[in-house]
């Protein structure tokens, strides 16, 4: 479903696997960038096909299996050059096959992988976005963003506050992860719209008031 729409582009959002992960696919003209081609790449490609979407390149804010499940499938049926993902997730997604067998009793296959390169880089900036690695959740998380500081697609950095999920572990850096939140608390408006990783689009000001996570990490 369409999510937001400014004169540029349109967001749509699509939650496809058991823990409700979301698909974000970016559009301008007929063009579209898949953020986190999470499962069900029959689905993507169906919804891909049903609003007349040529897909340009796809990008994964971090290398979790339940954000690329879907990725190798639509690389072989759309001819799709790879998966982007910060070079320092190459290592975190090979651990995807084992998660997806233990937690979805499934076969994950890992896509062809490209770092983010100037050719990624070049083609956001046309578009208004850029990218950026944030660390924190994995050491290759980023999030995706608006250079008008519109919005955020924040991969699991952010979840909405709803979810009453912390996602803390000893897998984290938390003084990464206050270092982010300390920047977007500088850098962003409170009207930021937030696209999380899980969870309802949300805006700054709300997560900033009732996300547990943020919270405990800013004091």
């Amino acid at each position: 479903m369409i999510v937001y729409k400014d004169n540029q582009l349109i967001i749509h959002k699509l939650t496809l696997n058991e823990i409700k992960t979301n698909c974000f696919i970016l559009q301008r003209g007929n063009d579209a960038l898949l953020i986190d081609p999470t499962h069900k790449a029959k689905e993507i490609i169906k919804y891909l096909y049903n609003h007349k979407l040529t897909l340009i390149h796809m990008i994964a804010t971090h290398g979790h299996f339940d954000h690329v499940e879907g990725a190798a499938e639509i690389i072989e049926s759309l001819s799709a050059k790879a998966l982007y993902l910060h070079e320092k997730d190459f290592k975190e997604i090979k651990n995807g096959p084992t998660y997806s067998r233990l937690l979805f009793k499934r076969t994950m296959r890992i896509p062809k992988l490209i770092s983010f390169d100037l050719e990624i880089l070049s083609l956001l900036k046309t578009w208004g976005l850029g990218i950026s690695n944030a660390g924190g959740h994995t050491p290759g998380s980023s999030y995706i963003y608006d250079l008008s500081k519109k919005f955020i697609i924040s991969g699991d950095l952010i979840l909405n506050h709803k979810l009453k999920i912390t996602m803390f572990n000893t897998r984290e850096n938390t003084s990464e992860l206050k270092n982010f939140y300390l920047k977007l608390k500088n850098e962003f408006s409170e009207n930021t719209i937030i696209f999380p990783g899980h969870g309802d689009v949300t805006n700054l000001k709300t997560e900033l008031a009732l996300n547990y996570k943020i919270n405990m990490l800013s004091d």
